[in-house]
């Protein structure tokens, strides 16, 4: 009989800033809870010192014990993902602006293709250590090499210029239907941390993948409202086909921020006009250069109504070859 021992090291997250000071000991609580699994897995072994019973259980050999390795992190996946709104009662997104205007996503369906094996490539959450700074809590990206892992995004939007305890009194202009086909991310990830910054409250987060859209669609005619068949009137259009986003160096995930050298921050804060949600990319922290990005497109094309039929209109591609973004700061304010 051969007894298996796990053990990690300790790795806290420290150093998120509110209304009390907290450590988070992850890596104890995820040993803890393996360790547990593999007692209660083990109990009838060690209690009658006989074969194991279950299905694919059996004891392990010095041999074999040598060969497993101990790591921290957890893998998932979002396999067969899914989100369908409901013709009659649709999920709808709505931003209230301080002018008394609003901006309405609604009719939101959101789904995603996988690979045949749902674990062959997954999201992967890990602890990282970085000296002298806070622990990173990190999401890397699956590769993706294939681009079987894919989005799917329509939603209808609208603009009422004049908004009155949530019913538009105004002008409501409808845009239409906006759909996104074939959204790949091909490696990279999310991280994320205590802000370091002083007197500054909020969460420090590096971002970075490579992106391909098959395509991304305006069909300013849009969806029947209460039609249940969802069917999209495309006499009228304009269309971005194959967009493609990556490093311009390296033509693999290009970094938006990072976050130890050029971090993003998300934080709520509060000013003589009121509080709102803050989003920055701010400078970069060290001397070395911003990555930049390279943008395809493969084609652009309209298609407009005439007489005849739908005319078509093909004005080509378009590319930047460096595109470098130092410092962004958005501020998200709610409406009366």
């Amino acid at each position: 009989m051969r007894r298996a021992g796990v053990s990690a090291g300790q790795s806290r997250i420290g150093g998120w800033r509110g209304s009390a000071a907290r450590q988070i000991d992850l890596t104890s609580l995820l040993s803890g809870l393996v360790a547990s699994l593999l007692a209660l897995g083990a109990a009838p072994v060690f209690a009658a010192d006989a074969p194991a019973t279950r299905a694919g259980m059996r004891p392990l050999e010095d041999a074999e014990l040598s060969a497993v390795r101990g790591a921290d992190g957890i893998n998932f996946n979002l396999s067969n993902f899914s989100l369908t709104s409901d013709a009659t009662h649709p999920l709808s997104l709505t931003y209230l602006s301080p002018n008394g205007s609003s901006l309405t996503l609604s009719r939101l369906d959101l789904s995603r293709t996988d690979d045949a094996d749902g674990f062959a490539d997954p999201y992967s959450l890990t602890l990282q250590q970085r000296p002298g700074l806070p622990d990173v809590i990190a999401i890397a990206f699956p590769l993706n090499i294939a681009g079987k892992q894919s989005w799917s995004l329509t939603t209808d939007f609208a603009n009422c210029d004049v908004v009155l305890a949530g019913v538009c009194t105004g002008t409501n202009f409808l845009g239409g239907t906006l759909q996104l086909t074939g959204l790949t991310m091909k490696g990279g990830g999310l991280t994320i941390a205590p802000t370091v910054l002083a007197n500054t409250d909020g969460i420090a987060f590096g971002l970075g993948t490579q992106l391909d859209i098959e395509s991304l669609a305006i069909y300013s005619h849009g969806r029947t409202a209460g039609d249940a068949t969802n069917t999209i009137d495309k006499s009228d259009s304009l269309t971005l086909s194959g967009i493609h986003l990556s490093d311009a160096s390296t033509g693999g995930a290009w970094a938006l921020a990072d976050v130890t050298r050029h971090p993003g921050l998300i934080n709520a804060m509060t000013d003589a006009t009121g509080s709102y949600l803050h989003l920055q990319v701010g400078w970069p922290t060290t001397s070395d250069p911003v990555p930049a990005a390279a943008l395809r497109i493969d084609n652009i094309s309209f298609i407009s109504p005439s007489a005849g039929g739908p005319v078509t209109t093909n004005l080509g591609s378009s590319s930047i070859a460096g595109l470098q973004i130092n410092y962004v700061d958005i501020k998200l304010r709610t409406g009366p």
